[in-house]
């Protein structure tokens, strides 16, 4: 009947949905396993003979993923935007909403690792039972890709365990192993492998009048309060904004919109919530840092790892050069009389791993007037860009994937940007062409645009092409 979910209901009434999506290693979200669970949720609804159900996995790698980072890099290439993001999210959204108000006892078998949304199709049941083994890891890790969990999980989970609680693992993106997963309270018991499915089922016939979650119940609170007035929100919100101010120099837009959708979110109504959630995440999705950061140190990497190693195969003459030009460029910033503490501050927060000063630089006496150090990071970032192109163009560097894995790995060229290229079509290749000229200008020819790269803005021609990077 369904070729991702498998249904079957027993003769107490309790349906199993194991979860088996085809052609995929781990259980992942698709538009095909969305509709197949649409359809296993409206049989829960409306069958009498099903009294309640268990949802558990049928692979050994463990529960569930979220979304493939493959379809979610094409999903940017093929240009999608905020709202189209929106609109491509809100099936799957609809179908976990359902889920939960289905009016009958849903229980999680959890029986491996689950992440994004999988733990958040786990948090929209009405209870979790996870495998007790330390290979059993739950959490919410979007905010390492550039986004925040899509499909409930800034809602529910602090509804669940309260935002105190919630904030860190929501803004880390940390695995939980089941022990501390059981004392915050992100699942409800733990259980042995032969018993997991056992366990859950009994629960479901221990309460059969539970079809529906603490937030849809009148009079809810959410546990330590919500809003400006509650007693954790300046830590919450006031000190952990500056802290991720402070550590991402505004670089990365994922955390400030997680707190967002947190700080709104749960002020409302839950599907007012989800509807803040979605509003929060359209942009990011859209946004060249999620996808800068998906490509790059998760699709291009993974595929790099397993073809030459962990540069992708970026030749070490390729990333020297980088660093020689780097450094040389530090000395020149001296010589120009900008203070030492500001070349180090503005590397530091541009993203860049290390500062271009190198001990044995040379100091002049600093000039009475100093840039500002975002411009300073922007000369930095971009020197090396267009060094990347001049490798690109020389071949001293074999692609675009391996020049941008080679200057993230082994330069610590901000992983924000993707690497060096990405950076420039983050930029946008005409923008950058124009920033390098007034560059030019002002400090040397070492900033000119190749010739080859005046076309390529010209013609707006990618170094990552849509059909390479989906």
């Amino acid at each position: 009947m369904q070729s991702n979910i498998r249904f079957e209901v027993d003769a107490d009434g309790v349906a199993l949905l194991t979860l088996d999506v085809p052609d995929r290693p781990m259980n992942v979200f698709t538009p095909g396993f969305t509709a197949d669970l649409r359809e296993a949720v409206a049989q829960i609804t409306q069958r009498a003979d099903v009294r309640g159900a268990v949802v558990t996995s049928g692979k050994t790698s463990g529960f569930m993923a979220g979304a493939d980072l493959k379809d979610l890099v094409g999903f940017h290439a093929g240009g999608g935007s905020a709202a189209e993001a929106i609109d491509a999210i809100a099936p799957g959204g609809h179908v976990l909403r359902a889920l939960e108000r289905c009016g009958k006892p849903v229980a999680a078998a959890i029986n491996g690792v689950a992440l994004g949304g999988g733990f958040e199709l786990a948090l929209a049941c009405h209870h979790r039972v996870l495998l007790d083994e330390p290979r059993a890891l739950v959490g919410l890790p979007e905010v390492t890709v550039g986004l925040l969990p899509v499909g409930g999980g800034t809602q529910r989970l602090p509804r669940l365990i309260s935002i105190a609680k919630a904030l860190p693992l929501l803004l880390s993106g940390r695995h939980v192993a089941p022990a501390e997963a059981l004392s915050l309270g992100m699942v409800d018991a733990l259980a042995p492998a032969d018993r997991l499915v056992q366990v859950a089922r009994q629960w479901v016939l221990d309460h059969l009048d539970a079809g529906q979650q603490p937030w849809d119940v009148k009079g809810y609170k959410v546990p330590g309060g919500v809003g400006a007035l509650a007693s954790h929100a300046g830590a919450s919100f006031g000190a952990t904004l500056a802290q991720v101010r402070r550590d991402t120099h505004d670089n990365l837009p994922a955390p400030t919109a997680i707190l967002s959708a947190v700080y709104e979110g749960t002020q409302l109504p839950m599907d007012a919530g989800l509807a803040v959630e979605a509003q929060c995440f359209g942009p990011l999705l859209a946004g060249p840092v999620a996808r800068n950061l998906m490509r790059t140190l998760f699709v291009n990497r993974g595929a790099a790892l397993r073809r030459k190693g962990e540069t992708g195969g970026a030749s070490a003459a390729y990333v020297e050069r980088l660093r020689r030009l780097y450094r040389s460029e530090g000395q020149a910033l001296l010589n120009e009389g900008v203070s030492p503490a500001l070349i180090a501050n503005a590397a530091r927060q541009a993203g860049l791993a290390e500062s271009p000063l190198v001990t044995e630089a040379v100091a002049t006496q600093a000039a009475a007037s100093q840039p500002e150090a975002r411009a300073v990071g922007e000369r930095l970032l971009s020197l090396l860009a267009l060094e990347a192109v001049r490798c690109l163009e020389e071949g001293v560097v074999a692609g675009a994937v391996e020049a941008d894995l080679g200057a993230v790995l082994s330069l610590g060229y901000p992983d924000w940007t993707g690497g060096t290229l990405s950076y420039i079509e983050t930029v946008g290749l005409p923008a950058f062409v124009a920033r390098c000229d007034a560059l030019a200008e002002r400090h040397g020819d070492r900033f000119r645009p190749t010739p080859a790269l005046r076309q390529r803005a010209q013609s707006n021609t990618l170094f990552h092409p849509s059909e390479q990077s989906a």
